[in-house]
């Protein structure tokens, strides 16, 4: 009976332990799964945190690059400021004016007329990308547009804003300077009303958006103009004036005795400064490039083109002081010359001197005239060897220079480069020209920066013919239409090196660093001096 009841007894305790032991249990679940719900609420959070501010860098990213594609398409503006005071060259002054006053719009006019020459659907093309028409400034806007600092729509709720460009001159030859890029990507989940608005907190409205703004530093360098970035050099180069009177543009008025005529079949260069290039040359570049220069067939993926470029002629290769005694002071005593000259067995009797080219020593046939009377007399050069003529005054007369690689094969290496002819005018004579009067085909290089140049002849010229000016003697005009000069000399065949890189011809080149920069709370400008861009 006693253990009965004490057995009823203890059942009885343990069952009024057993509830709160349930009820304790239940919090502990209870709690754990609250904090399990908060923790996965807040990895969520950082989760929806992390891809905003992804969003936003991307949309800062596609901005960089939309702006970087827009300002190499206009890189004459790679080297001036968003953001100026008035009356000062920047983008926010830009525009293709009728009557350019200022370097930047005189840069703009020549490039928009250069861009539509030939193409008049492209007339506006240069004006839209500085100002975008109404109708396409909010998915292309130009550069000029970029500098109201308004947001842009990237789609997706993804926007950029540009906040500002500076470029700063370095003295590295490898660079023209640094251009330092400012710009802002921004995410949202709803889609912005009022793209204007650029205040810190202008997406309180908006948990999960993100902005963040970054410095870009981009290499600003020099280019070359497709007559310099070529294997091929120029066919004509020429320091004063153009092969065409400007008269035939209306755009200048000269006093040329020849108005021109010929034809080239290669690159023309104009290195012309007396003129304004903004205002005056480049219809003059345009009538030449759309009537006087002819294409070969196949054509080539970039196009033969005349352009005034701000480049002068290079020094002329000094006359070197060891040429042989029998080669030096020549003159044309036979009504035909060879050379190199041979004796009665066929012997060469001319010795050859070693000379650097293209970073290589090249064995060439050197000889010095004071001048050379073709007048009832030739020259021929034997197709294989190389041979420079140097030549301190005229070269005159109505005979030619033969030099026509097309009468060997291989293995004989013939090129237009293996005859140069370098001529001095050391008496400074201005009336000093060479005229190519010959029947017969020459191949050469013709560098004579003080001679006007001229042909008249039959016989085909092709090479490069480097001078003062064409075509400005009425003694020596071209036939109407003929093709004057065929472009054939390699750069890698001459005594004078290649061009650099121009410092008038900017282009936007690599990105060289990123750097992330806090938003001010007012305006676009820090409170303090940028981490991103050195002092």
């Amino acid at each position: 009976m006693k253990n009965r009841l004490y057995l009823d007894l203890m059942a009885n305790k343990e069952k009024g332990f057993a509830l709160p032991l349930a009820l304790l249990i239940g919090l502990i679940l209870m709690g754990t799964g609250i904090t399990m719900m908060m923790r996965a609420q807040g990895d969520q959070s950082k989760v929806v945190a992390q891809k905003a501010r992804a969003d936003s860098l991307a949309s800062a990213e596609a901005g960089v690059a939309r702006v970087q594609d827009l300002l190499n398409s206009v890189r004459v503006m790679a080297k001036f400021p968003s953001h100026c005071k008035s009356g000062e060259d920047c983008w926010q002054t830009a525009e293709v004016a009728t009557n350019p006053s200022t370097k930047l719009q005189k840069d703009l006019k020549k490039l928009a007329i250069a861009t539509a020459c030939g193409n008049d659907s492209r007339r506006d093309e240069i004006a839209n990308k500085i100002l975008a028409p109404t109708n396409q400034r909010a998915e292309n806007p130009g550069l000029r547009d970029l500098t109201t600092g308004e947001w842009f729509d990237l789609g997706n709720n993804r926007y950029y804003r540009m906040v500002g460009y500076n470029f700063t001159p370095r003295s590295d030859p490898k660079i023209l300077g640094w251009g330092y890029l400012t710009l802002e990507g921004r995410s949202r989940t709803s889609p912005e009303t009022d793209l204007t608005k650029t205040n810190i907190d202008r997406d309180s409205d908006d948990n999960a958006a993100s902005r963040n703004r970054v410095v870009v530093t981009i290499h600003i360098v020099g280019s070359l103009p497709p007559a310099f970035n070529r294997s091929k050099a120029p066919a004509l180069w020429i320091n004063k004036g153009a092969t065409e009177d400007a008269d035939q543009t209306s755009q200048m008025r000269s006093n040329a005795e020849y108005s021109g005529g010929a034809k080239f079949e290669g690159d023309v260069v104009m290195s012309d400064t007396t003129f304004d290039k903004g205002t005056l040359q480049p219809k003059l570049e345009c009538f030449i490039n759309t009537n006087k220069i002819q294409q070969p067939r196949p054509a080539l993926d970039t196009p033969y083109k005349a352009q005034f470029v701000d480049e002068s002629l290079p020094s002329l290769p000094k006359i070197p002081d060891n040429v042989p005694d029998n080669q030096r002071n020549l003159k044309l005593s036979e009504s035909k010359t060879i050379f190199p000259r041979r004796d009665g067995d066929g012997d060469i009797t001319d010795t050859t001197s070693t000379r650097k080219i293209n970073d290589q020593d090249v064995e060439v046939y050197e000889y010095i005239f004071d001048s050379i009377d073709l007048n009832d007399r030739e020259i021929t050069i034997t197709p294989g060897e190389r041979v420079i003529f140097y030549v301190r005054q005229d070269i005159t007369g109505n005979g030619g220079i033969e030099h026509d690689c097309s009468t060997v094969s291989s293995p004989t290496v013939c090129k237009a480069g293996n005859l140069q002819i370098y001529a001095y005018n050391q008496l400074a004579s201005d009336s000093a020209q060479i005229c190519l009067k010959g029947s017969k085909k020459l191949e050469a290089f013709i560098f004579a920066p003080n001679y006007s140049l001229g042909k008249n002849g039959s016989g085909a010229f092709v090479g490069a013919a480097w001078g003062k000016d064409w075509g400005k003697k009425t003694d020596c005009g071209s036939n109407n239409d003929a093709v004057a000069v065929t472009q054939g000399v390699e750069w890698t065949d001459l005594l004078i090196p290649k061009p650099g890189y121009l410092k008038s011809l900017p282009r936007v080149g690599k990105i060289a660093s990123w750097c992330q920069e806090p938003i001010p709370e007012k305006d676009d400008t820090p409170t303090k001096p940028s981490k991103c861009v050195p002092d």
